[in-house]
């Protein structure tokens, strides 16, 4: 198959550099194009930037939009949202998405310690309205912008279950997903499969992987991803380091 193509994804669009915040340096990520006129626009709001944003389609757009312990809950009562994830010791970068279709919401964020706390106002306005289901966390270790980030499993409030999966999203049709998945400790291959045979994967769909069978037993695996779109013209390839806690 030729490529004539090749894009390396290094979580251009769910990822946070992590990075100094004084009064004068913004934390917003410059590639983000905020929505023009309205509150709610993609922005800087004390220690974070959120808000909508404009889609912007890079090669096909794959990107791991969610990787967590177990799925996110909170209720109608709840004020904010305590994102719990790894060492206490290590600073992390934080962002959260929206896995409903068209729908572009964002929130980035960096933290030192093992929890960020997420007030809801901007999640829970009705022109937003991103439900526990649609959320969609991603915690990276110091710095997300490499070519093989560590992730650390999003935990929320206090529950304690051990069910850790990663959400991938696409924002093109993709024709060919192949997802491999390395044990850090021996090199072993877990996992190597093309996902879609015959099938297309639609456009913004999201799509659960989970990862138990392969992180119960070991400390971290390696993920690797490749997305082929647009009659293999499009390619994405996106690597990262998962850690389990």
């Amino acid at each position: 198959m030729a490529m004539k193509h090749v894009f390396v994804l290094i979580f251009s669009i769910v990822s946070l550099a992590a990075i100094n915040v004084n009064a004068q340096e913004s934390i917003c990520r410059k590639e983000i194009r905020p929505i023009s006129s309205s509150d709610l626009a993609y922005k800087q709001r004390g220690d974070r930037c959120e808000g909508l944003f404009s889609q912007q389609v890079s090669a096909t757009g794959m990107r791991i939009a969610a990787y967590h312990r177990h799925p996110a809950s909170y209720d109608e009562t709840s004020l904010a949202l305590n994102i719990s994830s790894g060492a206490i010791d290590t600073s992390k970068a934080l962002t959260v998405t929206s896995l409903r279709p068209k729908q572009f919401y964002r929130m980035d964020a960096s933290f030192s310690g093992n929890n960020y706390s997420l007030p809801l106002d901007v999640v829970r306005h009705p022109d937003v309205n991103v439900v526990p289901s649609d959320f969609a966390a991603v915690v990276c270790k110091e710095n997300c912008d490499t070519s093989v980030p560590t992730l650390t499993p999003a935990s929320f409030g206090a529950e304690d279950a051990f069910n850790p999966y990663i959400a991938l999203v696409a924002n093109l049709e993709l024709f060919e997903l192949r997802i491999s998945i390395m044990a850090d400790d021996t090199g072993e291959v877990l996992f190597d499969k093309e996902m879609l045979g015959n099938r297309t994967w639609p456009a913004s769909r999201p799509a659960t992987f989970p990862l138990k069978p392969y992180l119960e037993n070991r400390d971290s695996i390696t993920l690797e991803i490749v997305a082929v779109g647009r009659g293999n013209k499009q390619i994405d390839s996106i690597s990262a380091r998962l850690e389990h806690e």
